[in-house]
């Protein structure tokens, strides 16, 4: 059986989760650019990712999925367009406890269309343990309302079985799109 590749991109703002989500799902530690935060950042967090995450995953295919994390901040988006060529999939995190969660969502999702139009894309909302009041139905409502139509879901980055799901959900999806079904 020849080995096929496929690219799988997590894309979000800085915070939401996007090296965490590709630690848990790894099969090894991955390649990661974390660097220090400067002072001026308060929080938690204490680095970000400056490059890229990378990792890859044997899928029980017999596949190889190459799994890769681009920096939020805007100012690295140069390297979106390098890593989206060729995605099959996009995983767009965004963070709940972000009064913009759902612009920063919208934007992520059609500026990275526009980077990789064949690949199907998910959406991951983390830390929704920390804001109770957040209504996933309502964020899912309010992204079709602004026309996307695609897999919405809560998802903790640091637990694998979450991740999985996810990325398994966004994986059916391409499947079903792949499908030659009768009108």
């Amino acid at each position: 059986m020849t080995e096929v590749t496929t690219k799988l991109v997590f894309v979000g703002e800085m915070g939401a989760g996007k090296t965490t989500a590709i630690r848990s799902i790894s099969d090894q530690e991955p390649v990661s650019t974390e660097m220090p935060i400067s002072d001026e950042v308060t929080g938690e967090k204490t680095h970000t990712t400056v490059a890229l995450d990378y990792s890859s995953i044997a899928l029980d295919s017999g596949d190889l999925l190459h799994v890769y994390g681009v920096p939020g901040q805007h100012y690295l988006d140069f390297m979106w367009p390098m890593v989206a060529e060729g995605a099959m999939g996009i995983v767009v995190l965004v963070n709940a406890e972000r009064d913009d969660c759902l612009d920063s969502a919208d934007m992520l999702l059609r500026r990275f269309r526009a980077l990789a139009p064949g690949a199907c894309f998910a959406v991951g909302v983390t830390r929704c343990d920390l804001m109770p009041a957040f209504s996933l139905p309502a964020f899912r409502d309010a992204l079709v309302s602004r026309g996307h139509r695609l897999a919405v879901m809560r998802v903790d980055a640091r637990d694998s079985a979450q991740v999985d799901f996810l990325v398994k959900t966004l994986l059916s999806y391409r499947y079903a799109e792949t499908l030659d079904l009768p009108a």
